[in-house]
């Protein structure tokens, strides 16, 4: 399709033709208001007044005969009025009156008459106007004309006529230029961001629309484009990686599977060992299984915005998970302790609220050392949030990795050798923004040699 045409089926340009379309509509409504509140109220008036004169001299006609009307016609138009009169014989011959000849010969009937006659200006000069009346054959044969001069009321009324056509004329032709530029520069922006996003499908993750720093729709058009495609950007590395480490963790696993499985199958029968080996490779199954129940609970979690939410008791929930990891953590030589806030209500759904506190009261059992401390607490914030913090005093991350560990499959090096796929963190961050909420990772309990890990879920609190 050719530039030219393809800029004329633009929306800016039918909005366009539409203003110009209402443009010319106004101005045709306002000549219509114009004709009717001038020239057809004119000539409405001009048909009472001939009407009432043609009435009173064919009075003066039936009182006095031929004589009287003709001197009641030649004293007034003798006179300065707008109206002009024409006494003729009846077969059409002028005795007086402001015309050397009738303008229209009437049958039996009055009728209405409107013409145009020359006349002069104040310089001499000849000019055209116009005359409306009525005329007709009086008793016995004699025409009488009665009419009114328009004069520079139909002169006035045609100038305006005029410039209010011209008006629209203009009006039209500037809504279609105004249109066409309108068009010209939406076709530049709107193909920016077309081009911008051929470039991305045909593989240029980095590229990015372009912010003119307007402030227009355009612009703001453009910034949510290219946070789309920040996110999208930050998805395809996260899927890339992804593979990488769904990979390496698989790996180890189903090596030691299978060398199990073959070891019991090389080996003498004995049953003991037959049975210690599938006891094993039971365990691997199920690290394998939890790892892709992990995967599914996260992507469940991301793909569906639709959870119900409702106000939940997380004083009474957390209370019950400090009593049922105590006696693990006890059991694991580490210590859990609860500090919990009376009456704190959060809107969430309790199922994945449940889960995220586990997640990372799991998450700190696995890092603490033999010997160590995990807190729980729970606290209303002074910005009316509920924070719920889990300190330990492990090893720690490091501050420039605490925003990696958030994302999926990422495992520090120090945390290759236990086992785990790198989902805890990353299912209670999808949990925290699914409750408009948010993880935060910092300094934990401070254990003489480093200051341990604290997790902070800080959700928004809900009326008890």
């Amino acid at each position: 399709m050719r530039p030219s045409l393809a800029l004329l089926r633009t929306t800016t340009f039918r909005l366009a033709l539409a203003q110009a379309g209402v443009v010319l509509l106004f101005v045709v409504a306002l000549l219509v208001y114009v004709y009717f509140a001038t020239i057809g109220q004119l000539v409405a008036d001009s048909d009472i007044l001939a009407d009432q004169e043609y009435a009173a001299l064919e009075r003066a006609y039936a009182e006095g005969g031929i004589r009287r009307l003709n001197q009641e016609v030649v004293e007034r138009s003798a006179g300065q009025g707008p109206l002009l009169y024409v006494l003729a014989e009846a077969n059409g011959a002028v005795v007086t009156g402001d015309f050397p000849q009738l303008p229209a010969v009437p049958g039996e009937a009055v009728q209405r008459v409107d013409f145009s006659f020359e006349t002069t200006d104040a310089e001499g000069a000849p000019q055209r106007s116009r005359a409306r009346g009525q005329v007709g054959r009086l008793l016995n044969g004699p025409i009488l004309l009665v009419a009114r001069d328009l004069g520079d009321s139909a002169v006035i009324t045609g100038r305006i006529t005029r410039v209010l056509w011209t008006v629209a004329i203009l009006g039209v032709m500037l809504s279609v230029a105004s249109g066409l530029t309108a068009s010209w520069f939406a076709s530049r922006r709107v193909e920016a961001l077309a081009n911008t996003a051929r470039d991305v499908m045909g593989g240029d993750l980095k590229r990015r629309a372009p912010v003119r720093g307007e402030g227009d729709e355009f612009d703001e058009l453009a910034e949510a484009i290219n946070a789309m495609l920040d996110r999208l950007e930050r998805l395809m590395i996260v899927s890339r990686t992804a593979g990488d480490a769904i990979a390496h963790d698989l790996r180890s696993p189903l090596t030691r599977f299978r060398q199990k499985l073959e070891g019991a199958l090389e080996a003498p029968e004995d049953s003991r060992n037959d049975r210690e080996a599938l006891r094993k490779a039971l365990e691997e199954a199920d690290n394998l299984l939890d790892m892709f129940a992990a995967v599914l609970k996260l992507a469940r979690v991301e793909s569906n915005p639709n959870w119900r939410l409702e106000p939940i008791n997380a004083t009474e929930v957390l209370q019950e998970l400090v009593e049922f990891y105590e006696p693990a953590a006890e059991e694991q030589g580490r210590t859990l302790r609860g500090e919990i806030a009376p009456g704190l209500i959060v809107k969430g759904e309790s199922g994945l609220f449940t889960q995220a506190v586990s997640n990372l009261v799991e998450n700190a059992l696995k890092y603490t050392p033999e010997g160590g401390h995990i807190d729980l607490s729970a606290v209303r914030r002074p910005d009316g949030r509920i924070e719920i913090a889990v300190l330990d005093d492990g090893p720690g991350i490091p501050p420039a990795d605490r925003d990696r560990v958030l994302e999926r499959f990422v495992r520090l090096e120090s945390a290759r050798s236990s086992p785990g796929a790198g989902l805890g963190l990353s299912l209670v961050a999808a949990v925290a923004r699914l409750h408009k909420g948010g993880l935060h990772l910092r300094d934990g309990l401070s254990n003489g040699e480093g200051k341990g890990l604290g997790a902070a879920l800080v959700l928004p609190a809900a009326a008890a």
